[in-house]
């Protein structure tokens, strides 16, 4: 008799899980994938949309058009997840399981800072992305507050890359001397886990003149009088403020055994939680080794989600035990110009976590294009049912 595998979330993780488990188990085995959108964006694409490079139509690919067409595609809000009966109920239908697979990513909670919804923006959506464009297209003059409200965010780069070009990008448009933009991070460094990345952005935040404030953490925002709260300081005002919104684990998670009000904790080594059959991958995970983090990012996501698919596949096979899940991965930095660095890091497979930032240069934009070229191509057809490529 078949198994039924599910998979919770189509982002790297859930895209990558389903790809392997399509090709290496049989047709007896079904494979479910659930997410509550119609389609997919690598996550630097939103960079795209915020500066008016592409529309946000162009950064999607549509789960309609999977490549591996012997994965099913349910298009469903889950609503519980019950593991004492291994079922998980959408808004529509409910499903069974031998093997869950929950990768639902973090959830943005902009309300959880006050003042934010009403007196700032966010580019860490496609829909805030998309909303931000215009706001920047028309911004000729002022003070610009680009801000992080604490940990964990996805792609710790991000914040930083945003700051870059939105030098860039007024600079291209003659107004960048007519602004001031100003940096604001909890921390007492920008990245101080990548081997050289604090002092090189330090570095280059000065030739842009771009005001970095560290340990400034942001508690809140007066939308009338264009005030940011500042935690142990005075307020900042500002003209636009721009801010990376605290992170939580999705509302299902947080209501189920899984997270238990919080995150879901996970073994390091083969990201499986504490119930039989069921692993978390991405940025729904907590995974705490000693005084190591694993950063949420998409490349980790998709290397926790190769190990899942081979301990699944060993379960069932009894072949190829898998290897200990390492937690390495690539990241790239956006340094405007046209100019990419990338961070290779190794957080778990060594006796200390490694983080090593390469670059930048022009040279390593075309590692940037690769990556997002090959992973569409590997996930989806393209709409006239051609692979990409």
């Amino acid at each position: 008799m078949g198994k039924e595998i599910l998979i919770l979330g189509a982002g790297f993780g859930g895209l990558e899980a389903a790809s392997i488990l399509r090709e290496r188990l049989d047709d007896s085995y079904s494979i479910t994938l659930i997410d509550k959108n119609d389609h997919f964006i690598i996550g630097f694409s939103k960079f795209e949309v915020m500066f008016g490079r592409r529309t946000a139509g162009q950064v999607k690919s549509f789960y309609k058009d999977l490549a591996h067409e012997g994965v099913k595609f349910v298009r469903d809000t889950i609503e519980l997840i019950d593991l004492e009966r291994k079922k998980v109920k959408t808004r529509n239908h409910t499903f069974g399981y031998d093997f869950l697979i929950v990768g639902l990513g973090a959830e943005l909670a902009p309300e959880a800072t006050p003042g934010f919804v009403e007196g700032g923006y966010e580019f860490y959506s496609l829909e805030g992305a998309e909303r931000l464009y215009p706001v920047l297209d028309k911004f000729t003059a002022g003070t610009i507050l680009l801000s992080v409200f604490g940990k964990p965010y996805k792609c710790p780069p991000a914040p930083f890359e945003a700051a870059f070009q939105l030098h860039d990008f007024f600079t291209v448009r003659g107004v960048r001397d007519a602004i001031e933009l100003k940096m604001l991070i909890p921390a007492p460094a920008p990245m101080p886990n990548a081997k050289g990345a604090a002092e090189q952005l330090r570095r280059r935040f000065r030739e842009r003149n771009i005001t970095l404030l560290t340990e400034h953490k942001v508690t809140g925002l007066d939308p009338v009088s264009r005030q940011a709260h500042i935690k142990g300081r005075e307020p900042l005002a500002y003209d636009l403020f721009i801010g990376v919104p605290l992170h939580r684990a999705p509302e299902v998670v947080r209501e189920s055994s899984l997270g238990n009000g919080g995150w879901i904790k996970v073994d390091h080594r083969n990201l499986a939680t504490e119930f039989e059959n069921v692993y978390a991958v991405g940025d729904v995970t907590q995974i705490p080794v000693g005084d190591r983090a694993v950063p949420k990012a998409g490349a980790f996501a998709e290397a926790a989600a190769r190990v899942v698919a081979a301990d699944i596949i060993y379960k069932i096979t009894g072949q190829d035990r898998p290897m200990p899940f390492e937690a390495t991965g690539v990241c790239f930095l956006e340094f405007g110009g046209g100019q990419v660095a990338q961070v290779s890091a190794n957080y778990l497979g060594g006796p200390k976590p490694e983080s090593v930032l390469e670059g930048p240069s022009q040279a390593l934009r075309a590692g940037k294009e690769s990556f997002e070229h090959d992973r569409l191509r590997r996930w989806f057809r393209q709409p006239n049912g051609e692979s990409y490529g």
